[in-house]
Parts: structure tokens; C-alpha cells; sequence
């Protein structure tokens, strides 16, 4: 992304505090950038454009809001500087555990996915997947998590349809080894899904309702 752009997304970051929207006028915007009034008006009209903003007028200011992938780029850029600087970066995440719609085991059982498995990961996955709401607290890390590199599984094509790509982190449940995933073209959820070769809802006893801590790394 063009700097002046990531720039002004930062600033608008910074202005809106814990949420993400701010209130201000071209004339403050341009302020706090350091660039004209006429320059800041087009670098929000040009984010607006790319839908990483939402931009409405009230009351001569502008309602800005930082859409989803405003935000993914500043934790995205954030991993970045920590890898750079070799930071350890592991986490916790902690959330219920909810029953799926039963799709994790078509799609986890794919021989796209599962050859890619085997050879990246180093496991055959269970036919299934465990999925865990996080906690809302846990939310600046989950997205930390989502924004990060991880372990590229390539989508593919079979003769019926097409199977989207997903990204892969390590992590482990009461000392048993799981890898989160999460498919890489999808809006934000504060659903998580977990493979494992094990049956963890078996082998660990859990239940709807259960509450889970999840040690997650986004070194590897």
C-alpha cells in the first residue's frame, strides 16, 4: 500500500482511540498529516474508494470508521516489526467451545487440503474440526493471530468446485499438540476452528460450553 495512505490510516487509528471511528474535518485531518487540506481530502476519498473506510458527513466533519481491512494491515504490519526485531510472539486465547455446522470434516478430509497436511504440518488432521468462540477480551489478539503469516495451505480446484486457500498456527490445548486455521478470503469471526490429530473433543472430554485456553506461537 502506498505510504501516505498507510500513513493516514494510522493517524485515523490514533484518533479513534479503543473503537474505530473518529469525528474530524479535512482541515484537522490535514493537520495531524502534515499535508495539505486538499491532499488530505484525496488520500480519504481514495481510502474510501478501496473500502478501508467508511466515510459519511455530519455536521461539517466526516464520520470515519476503519473497516476490517484497515485494521488487519496495522496488526499485519505490527507482526512484521516484531519478527524483524525477533520478538517472541505467543499468545493466549481463551473462549467456549460450540458445535460447527458439520463442514470442518468435508473440508478438513479433502486430499488437496490433506496431502498439504501431511507434508507442512506434519500430521494426517482428524475428519474434523473443534470450533471455540473467543472471548471478546481476547479480540486484539485474535486478530494479531489472523493478520500473521502462518503456514500456507493452497487452495485447489476438483471437478465438482473450488477449495480457497487457508493459513495454519501452531498451537496446544491442556498440553496436546493443534494447529488453528483460518481461511484466508473471509470477513472477521470470533469463531475459531482447530485441527488436531487426535479427536479433542474425545481424548481431551469437552463440551459445548466448556471453556478453552489455547497457547498459540506465530513463530515457526
Amino acid at each position: 500500500m502506498d505510504y501516505n495512505l498507510y500513513n493516514t490510516i494510522k493517524v485515523l487509528k490514533k484518533l479513534a482511540g479503543s473503537g474505530n471511528t473518529s469525528y474530524i474535518s479535512s482541515g484537522e485531518l490535514a493537520k495531524d498529516l502534515g499535508v495539505s487540506q486538499q491532499t488530505a481530502s484525496r488520500f480519504i476519498i481514495e481510502l474510501n474508494e478501496k473500502k478501508y473506510i467508511e466515510r459519511t458527513l455530519q455536521n461539517r466533519k466526516q464520520k470515519i470508521t476503519l473497516l476490517e481491512p484497515s485494521i488487519d494491515l496495522l496488526y499485519s504490519e505490527l507482526n512484521q516489526l516484531n519478527s524483524i526485531l525477533e520478538m517472541h510472539q505467543e499468545f493466549n486465547l481463551k473462549g467456549e467451545i460450540k458445535s460447527g455446522m458439520g463442514e470442518g470434516k468435508y473440508y478438513i478430509s479433502q486430499e488437496g487440503y490433506m496431502a498439504q497436511f501431511r507434508e507442512k504440518l506434519g500430521i494426517s488432521p482428524y475428519p474434523g474440526t473443534l470450533n471455540i468462540k473467543i472471548y471478546p477480551e481476547y479480540e486484539n489478539i485474535l486478530r494479531r493471530i489472523r493478520s500473521a503469516d502462518g503456514i500456507h495451505i493452497y487452495g485447489f480446484k476438483d471437478k465438482e468446485r473450488t477449495f480457497g486457500g487457508v493459513k495454519c498456527f501452531p498451537g496446544r490445548i491442556d498440553g496436546t499438540n493443534a494447529w488453528l486455521i483460518f481461511p484466508e478470503r473471509s470477513s472477521y469471526t470470533d469463531i475459531v476452528e482447530i485441527i488436531s490429530d487426535k479427536f479433542l473433543r474425545n481424548d481431551l472430554k469437552l463440551q459445548d460450553g466448556d471453556e478453552l485456553n489455547v497457547r498459540v506461537t506465530l513463530d515457526h
